[in-house]
């Protein structure tokens, strides 16, 4: 028998819907969104808008939340208090204290829950972590990531649900912030440049530090333009991440990792993407040029299907899933510590392991 799976969100669930279906274990039942029209496309499926009638009338093993993300944690505690596993769209939570609440409730219902950061399952940290196991760049000791986006063009929408630019706060009455303006401090969203510096380098943080710019783009809209933490690891090595979204800088995603041996620079800017890396072996080079897929893997799969795959068996093999609870925290978790300390003038955050819980 197939598990019976539903998604709530139907902007990127759309694909979660897809991806589900491709699985041969899984069978989509049932959706929800808030927004009835988006339920149009789903015909022959149980539909819904409320998100709690979803849960207990559907009959669901997995559903997968990937709603607004201020409705994250909230949705995902809703759903293993009634039995059903979760996998969670980033940010998965937005404090500590719905930290601990994740983690206490997955151990207590025993569903497997897990935050779906694709990053870590594409092509290019499959890459550099053979480049790891080779010992090609020694011991990793310091990394760094950024990820910054230029949102700016849908941070308002309307009574209607269409998005609009932050310059057109002020010339209608119905034009509000969506949540990734008023409810999304830049380092909240930190999974995707965190997570795979973490599977990189087998560890976890401890401390954080932050600092960031405040509002000076659209302060109207947006209440923090970028954000950077400082990380120190469980193992004494350093991170340093940056996040931004209210700014004038198109997609972009660097990652940077210095071992004792040799580096690594990963620079996308979208359609420009280049790699370099530096060893001790080739010091008389300099930089030399990498032939690095990115989100292709090596196997030919799509990178969420292995994910999501991955997940599934968990649950029909009842083992931990790939980012059980708690390691879905240690790669979500730093962010909110760093950005607690800028919001409190760069003092040191101490980072919480959920593992202590029982």
């Amino acid at each position: 028998m197939k598990l019976r799976c539903g998604v709530a969100g139907l902007g990127r669930g759309r694909l979660f819907v897809e991806w589900l279906n491709a699985l041969p274990e899984c069978e989509v039942v049932a959706v929800c969104d808030s927004n009835s029209r988006a339920l149009d496309a789903f015909s022959g499926l149980k539909l819904y808008t409320d998100f709690e009638q979803f849960i207990w009338r559907s009959d669901l093993d997995i559903v997968a939340v990937i709603t607004p993300g201020p409705e994250h944690a909230p949705q995902s505690l809703l759903a293993m208090e009634a039995g059903v596993h979760v996998i969670s769209e980033t940010p998965c939570v937005y404090s500590l204290e719905q930290a601990e609440a994740i983690v206490r409730t997955a151990n207590q219902t025993g569903r497997k829950y897990m935050l779906a950061e694709d990053y870590i399952w594409m092509g290019w940290t499959l890459f550099l972590q053979d480049l790891r196991d080779r010992g090609i760049l020694g011991e990793l000791l310091f990394a760094e990531s950024e990820y910054t986006h230029d949102c700016r063009g849908g941070m308002l929408y309307d009574s209607e649900g269409r998005h609009y630019p932050v310059s057109a706060w002020g010339t209608r009455p119905d034009l509000k912030p969506t949540w990734r303006a008023s409810d999304l401090p830049p380092l909240f969203y930190c999974s995707h440049t965190l997570g795979p510096l973490l599977h990189l380098m087998d560890d976890r943080c401890v401390s954080a530090v932050g600092m960031n710019t405040g509002a000076q783009v659209a302060p109207e809209v947006c209440p923090t333009d970028m954000e950077s933490g400082l990380l120190k690891t469980a193992k004494g090595k350093v991170i340093r991440l940056t996040n931004g979204f209210c700014i004038a800088h198109p997609f972009s995603f660097y990652l940077g990792l210095y071992g004792s041996r040799g580096s690594v620079r990963m620079v996308n800017l979208g359609g420009d993407k280049m790699t370099r890396f530096y060893t001790d072996d080739e010091a008389d080079k300099g930089w030399q040029p990498m032939e690095l897929p990115w989100e292709e893997r090596p196997d030919g799969r799509h990178w969420m299907q292995v994910m999501l795959g991955e997940y599934v068996q968990a649950i029909i093999n009842d083992t931990e899933p790939p980012l059980d609870p708690c390691r879905s925290m240690d790669v979500t978790v730093p962010g909110i510590c760093a950005h607690l300390s800028a919001e409190r003038g760069g003092e040191l955050v101490e980072v919480p392991d959920f593992r202590t819980l029982s």
